[in-house]
C-alpha cells in the first residue's frame, strides 16, 4: 500500500482557495451521488475517491480537513487510512462510513483516533451536522480558515473569566 508519510503532505501547503477540502472515499457510486453536493455544500472543495490508493493520491496532493471513507474498501479499510494519516502535521477528521454502524465500530473508531461514524443509509441533516463540526473541530486545531463559522476564537480560561467571580468562587 502506498505511504504518504514521505510526501509533500506530510508538511502541506494551504490550497489554491485558502480552505481545506473534504475527501470522500467509498467505493458505492450512490454514497458520491448522495454526500458530494452535501459536502461541498460546506464552501470546501470536495473531493471523492473511490479507493483507498485515490485516496492517498489525494491526501498526497491538497490539505484535507475531514475524510469520511466507507469502513471496507477495494484495496483496504478505513484503520488502513486513518494510519497514514495520522502521523500527517495536520491530520485530517476520519469518519467512518458503514451499514453496520454499531456501538462496537462507533467504539474502535474513536479509540483509534477518528473521529465519528455514519451510519447508512445516510440522514442529510445527520451529514450536515457532523461533518460541520469535524471541519469546525479540525479548524480550531490547526488555525485554518472554517467558512460561515460564527464562533470566536478560544481563550484562555483566566482570559474568559471575570476577575471578580474568579476570586469569589476562589474564596468560598
Amino acid at each position: 500500500m502506498p505511504d504518504i508519510t514521505g510526501s509533500a503532505a506530510a508538511s502541506p501547503i494551504r490550497s489554491e482557495t485558502g480552505r481545506e477540502a473534504i475527501l470522500l472515499v467509498s467505493p458505492a457510486p450512490e454514497d458520491h451521488a448522495f454526500l458530494v453536493p452535501l459536502l461541498s455544500a460546506t464552501g470546501r472543495k470536495t473531493y471523492s475517491a473511490r479507493t483507498y490508493r485515490d485516496a492517498v493520491t489525494v491526501l498526497c496532493r491538497d490539505r484535507i480537513a475531514v475524510v469520511l471513507c466507507e469502513r471496507d474498501l477495494p484495496d483496504g479499510k478505513w484503520k488502513d487510512l486513518l494510519s497514514q494519516v495520522a502521523p500527517l502535521s495536520d491530520p485530517p477528521c476520519l469518519i467512518v462510513t458503514s451499514r453496520v454502524a454499531d456501538e462496537h465500530l462507533w467504539a474502535e473508531v474513536l479509540n483509534l483516533g477518528g473521529y465519528d461514524v455514519l451510519a447508512k443509509p445516510f440522514d442529510a441533516q445527520e451529514v450536515r451536522r457532523v461533518v460541520t463540526l469535524a471541519c469546525e473541530y479540525w479548524a480550531r486545531q490547526h488555525g485554518a480558515v472554517v467558512p460561515g463559522a460564527s464562533w470566536a476564537k478560544p481563550r484562555g480560561r483566566a482570559e474568559g473569566i471575570p476577575t471578580q467571580v474568579f476570586k469569589a468562587s476562589a474564596g468560598g
